[in-house]
């Protein structure tokens, strides 16, 4: 439910296949009910009692029982309140009118013993699963099979720093459990990640859905089978083997069993899917329309619901994925009402999902049939593709209308994976049958363990009825005829370097105090969705998670204190219906945001165009890749900032050199000859600040961060090693903190508190700079001019702390300048740069994090004079580690 610059590239635009003509609204409508006011219905579980309410379970631990839940009205459904304080709910279940709601730590029974409506006892199935503490150690559920049994998902941990790195700290997460009507718990299957849907198909056998990850290539869908292992290794730190041996599943290593795997029954293309919620099986007797005992699936980020058709091949599961209905909102759960009324339950929990965030939205069959493919059917060297309505007499589907290809995955530990290998399939024929329903495709051959992407143009069906999507995804696990493959679709890949943060030399420019390197006012921090009964504006309410410019006041440009040339930038946005904002580079180029949702030729003035100058024209971006109002965007830009000579005459132009919209490159090398049209700085300049618009209606800003582009000078004379190493016995220390030197010259400090100091005592006015790294919950200090005592040592100190709960982050001079924002990640290497030197008016002290001026100080006391150059070790469990220490005396 999180999505690295790798995988950020394969959202490539609007969705394939979507044809002229009816809309999907025309054949299956989307209504919301209203919800409670002031209450937040984020859904975990949904099912109906036997005398048709609904009955929801929340991540924020209600159940609520909505009594009329299928009037015409959505308005005459009425919620009660059946019980509260559970640790979550993330997976519901009625079973014989009894609810049971599975929770972080337990399976439970609700009861309401005096008959008023209220949950008075609650009963505990079972615990049988661990819990460490770990904020992602969630349980999914509750599918019942036709033994009365119950099935449990349990989520891996994800510990900082590692967070991409799913752990099984506690039985048994990562598996699959088997609850019994009594509450015994068996174990049944591991190698889950984030196990977030479960379900069951017409033939009464169990679904699994995963949300892409490391080892997680996609989003798959598993059929469940005792005793299988089907992706993530961390879970087998729980079998017999590796307790026996005491072995703990690598982090970056495939296992053992990775060639025992069971593959998915369908691989959901990324675009369409990057975190799958449950699924549900159309058993409504058609009354849902034409796709009897399909599966429906929720998909949270992009707001939407897809269908699995599903086929035995070699007597296992596998097949077709297509896309259904868009639009819904943030659907993590979906069930079929009694009338047939597939209902999803919403949930983003700050994901990122689309819009709406929360609630409960009915998707409604009109009636009508759309023109759709109904089946797919795997052949030998093709498909053969079923249609809802015959294909009109007058069109001829020959093989130029039919692209089809073929790709895979990696199976690493990397976030998720890219479509590899992919190739196109020559395609040698077509035939329609006699009643123009099927429609069967020849290739020059298919190759297993791959998916094939069909997209098929210009299909129209009798009535003129376009074809709606035009687009499947088939996972070929195994072709029906000849030598079975033993290879997989995710294929085992030599692993990627390790590496210790993915956010090495950014700084993070919002992070904790998101106003200290800014000016701005009528701005404020809170979390922001659409307001829900007019989606032009934002509603806020209390949180962390976007900068707003609906705060007290008339809101100002959001402009930083720090200037920037040659840069990379990543800005989050969202903006409402109809909005309007800019990301000013310098504050004098303005890259344009705003709803463009359906423009089919953008230009300047839609999201993502370089806006105009006085005599420029402007460049509209070479794709809409905005996705809506209500979403949050990642825009990434890498800029160069003009040139100029001694006399101040420009020699070069600036130039975005790339600007990515959610990873879909949109500019690329655009040079820009002039300012935007009426910006704050309209005169050209080597440096300027990051302005972002706040004067053109309400938009939600985040995770702001830059990454400097100026090149570290290694060729200068004069820099010599403060720490030499040749000299490490004679390094002064005090405390009680061990320190080592690795053959690599890295320095690293542990233990309890402590401090080294240079050998020499006499520094006075430098440059100092070095390369540092601090990890979780760690806290450090350089140290200078610094005199060595029994305990704090007397000197200026530029603090180096990620995330210790000590206000001062990285960048402080402590005491004397303090950073309150968090500009640099814990376990990141960045560069320090700090010059000291004496002036008429004081101590000059200016300290640089990656290239960024962030404390420009005077000390008009000069408190110290000269001494050492230190390094501290803070804390126990804190761990430091400094490399390419060097110091320049300036004269």
């Amino acid at each position: 439910m999180t999505f690295l610059p790798l995988l950020a590239g394969l959202l490539v635009g609007p969705l394939i296949g979507l044809q002229d003509g009816p809309s999907e609204a025309d054949f299956y409508a989307v209504d919301y009910l209203p919800t409670p006011q002031d209450e937040v219905i984020e859904v975990g579980g949904m099912d109906f009692l036997s005398d048709g309410r609904l009955v929801v379970s929340t991540r924020r631990g209600q159940v609520w029982i909505i009594t009329n839940p299928l009037a015409d009205d959505p308005a005459d459904a009425t919620f009660s309140l059946y019980c509260e304080g559970l640790w979550e709910g993330l997976g519901l279940a009625v079973v014989n009118d009894v609810i049971h709601v599975v929770q972080r730590g337990e399976l439970s029974r609700l009861f309401d013993t005096d008959g008023d409506g209220v949950c008075d006892r609650i009963e505990t199935v079972t615990d049988a699963w661990g819990l460490s503490g770990n904020y992602h150690e969630f349980a999914f559920g509750l599918p019942r099979d036709d033994d009365g049994n119950l099935y449990v998902g349990l989520n891996l941990a994800f510990f900082s720093p590692q967070w991409w790195h799913g752990k099984s700290a506690v039985p048994w997460r990562g598996w699959v459990l088997r609850i019994s009507p009594d509450g015994d718990a068996t174990p049944v299957a591991c190698g889950f990640r984030s196990p977030c849907g479960m379900g069951r198909n017409a033939a009464g056998d169990i679904f699994v859905t995963d949300n892409q990850g490391d080892w997680v290539s996609s989003s798959p869908i598993y059929h469940l089978t005792d005793g299988a292992f089907y992706s993530h290794p961390a879970s087998l730190d729980w079998t017999d083997g590796y307790i026996a041996s005491k072995t703990k599943a690598s982090s970056e290593i495939p296992a053992a069993r990775a060639s025992e795997r069971k593959p998915p029954a369908i691989w959901i293309p990324y675009k369409w899917s990057r975190s799958t919620g449950n699924l549900a099986s159309d058993e409504t007797g058609g009354r849902f329309g034409p796709f009897a005992d399909q599966l429906f699936v929720g998909e949270l980020t992009n707001g939407l619901v897809v269908r699995a058709d599903l086929e035995k091949v070699r007597g296992e599961y596998q097949g077709a994925v297509m896309m259904f209905r868009r639009n819904i909102g943030s659907v993590a759960r979906v069930a079929f009402a009694p009338d047939g009324t597939l209902f999803c339950g919403l949930t983003n929990r700050g994901w990122g999902g689309k819009t709406p965030a929360d609630g409960i939205a009915r998707v409604r069959w009109q009636g009508g049939v759309p023109m759709e493919m109904q089946r797919v059917h795997l052949l030998q060297d093709g498909f053969e593709v079923t249609f809802t309505h015959p294909v009109a007499d007058d069109c001829t589907i020959t093989t130029d209308e039919v692209d089809l290809q073929q790709y895979d995955y990696d199976y690493w530990w990397e976030y998720g994976s890219p479509e590899r290998h992919t190739a196109r399939v020559e395609v040698t024929g077509t035939e329609l049958s006699g009643d123009r329903t099927r429609l069967t495709i020849r290739t020059a051959g298919l190759t297993p363990a791959m998916v094939a992407r069909c997209v098929l143009s210009d299909v129209v069906g009798n009535g003129g009825r376009p074809l709606l999507h035009g687009e499947f995804n088939y996972t070929i696990n195994q072709l029906p005829e000849g030598e079975a493959t033993s290879d997989f679709v995710a294929k085992v890949v030599p692993p990627p370097p390790s590496k210790d943060s993915t956010e090495e030399g950014w700084v993070r420019l919002s992070y904790g105090d998101p106003f200290q390197l800014w000016e701005s006012s009528g701005w404020k921090l809170c979390d922001v969705d659409l307001e829900p009964d007019d989606p032009t504006k934002l509603a806020t309410r209390d949180g962390v998670g976007a900068l707003v410019n609906l705060g007290e006041g008339k809101p100002s440009h959001y402009v930083s204190k720090p200037v920037f040339g040659d840069a990379e930038f990543h800005v989050e946005f969202l903006l409402p219906q109809g909005g309007n904002s800019g990301v000013y580079v310098m504050g004098r180029y303005e890259v344009q945001l705003a709803d463009s949702a359906g423009v089919r030729d953008p230009g300047f003035s839609d999201c993502g165009g370089v806006y105009k100058g006085e005599t420029w024209r402007g460049a509209g971006p070479a794709f809409n890749a905005f996705k809506g109002a209500g979403t949050w965007h990642d825009l990434d830009i890498r800029f160069r900032a003009p040139r100029f000579d001694a006399d101040g005459k420009k020699t070069r132009n600036a130039s975005f050199e790339r600007v990515l919209l959610d990873g879909t490159a949109i500019h690329k090398d655009l040079e820009v000859p002039e300012p935007t049209l009426g910006p704050l700085f309209a005169d050209e300049a080597a440096t300027g600040p990051l302005l972002l618009q706040g004067d053109h209606g309400p938009v939600a800003y985040g995770n702001l961060r830059v990454k400097p582009l100026g090149k570290r000078r290694k060729d200068e004379e004069g820099w010599e090693p403060v720490f030499p190493e040749a000299s490490f016995e004679e390094w002064k220390s005090t405390g009680n903190a061990e320190w080592e030197l690795t053959d690599e010259g890295v320095l690293i400090g542990t233990g309890e508190m402590g401090h080294i100091f240079s050998p020499r005592a006499d520094y006075e006015d430098f440059e100092l700079r070095g390369r540092f790294k601090i990890n979780d919950g760690g806290n450090s200090g350089l140290y200078f001019r610094v005199t060595p005592t029994d305990g704090w040592p007397d000197g200026y100190e530029a603090q180096i702390n990620s995330n210790y709960p000590d206000p001062q982050k990285t960048g402080s001079l402590y005491n004397l300048s303090k950073i309150l924002v968090h500009p640099i990640a814990e376990n990141t290497w960045f560069d320090y740069h700090v010059t000291c030197r004496g002036t008429d008016a004081g101590t000059h002290i200016v300290i640089r994090v990656n290239g960024l001026a962030l404390v420009d100080y005077v000390d008009t006391e000069n408190r110290h004079a000269r001494g050492h150059v230190g390094l501290q070790q803070h804390h126990k469990g804190s761990r430091i580690e400094a490399k390419d220490v060097v110091i320049r005396e300036l004269k």
